[in-house]
């Protein structure tokens, strides 16, 4: 009977390797522009499918920004989030230069913390902003010259659905068969 809860133990070991490793996503920046505020029309918006139900655990950045004057590059953005836009989260990669011009910046931040993760349909939508907005809408302040945004993403486990069905008929067939051998003491 040890065997069998050798075989049951592995079964359920092999479930659990069902479960996904993280995988980093790596968005190139290049030529994204900031023109407006969040949610205003002009952002460049990007949709990147990461995957159904995929959680966010971290973000890298290394990124070159050029900002135009009167515009300062800690005025640019990128909000970060599920594809409905409600739930997005700030980058703001330069919290320190309040001047125009160019700057380059590199950095990390966990996210696992905030629960973050893209919806059903697995978009992960990227805004790019201006904090405040110092030209007429429609006029671009900033742009992103250079670089990239680096997720660290699990995707939610789905097995495929014949693997699923021969581990859980595995399982039931060891349960089976322990419930048999320890009926026959």
């Amino acid at each position: 009977m040890n065997t069998f809860k050798q075989l049951a133990a592995a079964a359920a070991l092999g479930l659990a390797s069902l479960a996904t490793q993280a995988t980093p996503v790596v968005i190139d920046v290049s030529g994204a522009k900031s023109i407006n505020q969040f949610g205003e029309a002009g952002n460049t918006v990007w949709l990147i499918d990461i995957g159904a139900n995929a959680v966010l655990n971290s973000l890298d950045w290394n990124v070159t920004l050029n900002a135009t004057a009167p515009s300062s590059l800690f005025d640019m953005l990128v909000s970060f989030g599920s594809s409905s836009g409600l739930d997005a989260f700030d980058l703001a990669p330069d919290v320190i230069d309040g001047f125009s011009g160019a700057g380059s910046y590199t950095g990390s931040a966990d996210l696992t913390g905030l629960g973050l993760s893209v919806g059903a349909d697995g978009l992960l939508r990227l805004e790019f902003s201006e904090y405040t907005k110092d030209f007429a809408n429609g006029v671009v302040e900033g742009q992103w010259a250079s670089g990239t945004l680096t997720f660290d993403v699990t995707a939610a486990a789905v097995p495929e659905p014949g693997s699923a069905a021969l581990a859980l008929l595995g399982l039931g067939l060891v349960r089976l068969r322990l419930r048999r051998a320890s009926t026959a003491r």
